[in-house]
């Protein structure tokens, strides 16, 4: 059986950076702008204190906030391509634990394809509802044919602990990485449609 392709939901198939700015704007009266998002770490990103940043997050994750999030149109067409070919799509999210149903409402609403649905730990918040997320020493046990992530550092672990191949989906929070033979930027859908061969 051919492993199923791992694909991260934020800016990887939805548009997440750009609705976050927009909330930024309603909540603080804060303008930044998309290419000004250099860091993975929205505090510094968005220049907010630790108390505002965990305001901020807790309206991010609110149901009503992530069901108005845009979808990436390409993304999902071209999963949809994967899928017709007879691959598993796997879509991984680092997402608290209790957003998982709006979650897989949104992947619904949005008409996107997969086979499996799987949380993980990705930024150690040990949190204590279900469903549990799994942990990254367990997600590294698994096998995947190939990845698609926007996040460095998880393109790292994949890479180098995992042995799989990822793309990494440019943004500007990692455009500072350094990319090899095992992690490929890529700035179009299109140019990533061929990996299932």
């Amino acid at each position: 059986m051919a492993q199923p392709i791992y694909v991260d939901i934020d800016d990887v198939l939805c548009d997440t950076a750009r609705a976050l700015m927009a909330l930024l704007e309603q909540e603080f009266n804060k303008s930044v702008s998309f290419e000004s998002i250099m860091s993975f770490d929205l505090k510094v990103s968005f220049g907010l204190t630790q108390s505002e940043y965990e305001h901020f997050m807790h309206l991010a994750h609110l149901p009503d906030q992530i069901l108005k999030m845009d979808r990436i149109p390409e993304a999902v067409e071209t999963l949809r391509g994967w899928m017709d070919s007879g691959h598993d799509i796997s879509i991984v999210t680092g997402r608290p634990t209790y957003t998982h149903d709006t979650t897989l409402k949104w992947l619904s609403n949005n008409n996107v394809p997969f086979s499996d649905f799987l949380m993980v730990d990705k930024y150690s918040r040990a949190e204590k509802e279900a469903p549990e997320a799994v942990s990254l020493e367990n997600l590294s046990k698994m096998k995947f044919h190939a990845a698609v992530e926007d996040s460095y550092d998880m393109a790292r672990l994949i890479a180098d602990k995992m042995k799989t191949p990822v793309y990494l989906v440019d943004r500007p929070w990692n455009r500072a990485a350094h990319t090899n033979n095992k992690i490929k930027r890529f700035h179009a859908w299109a140019e990533i449609r061929h990996l299932t061969a």
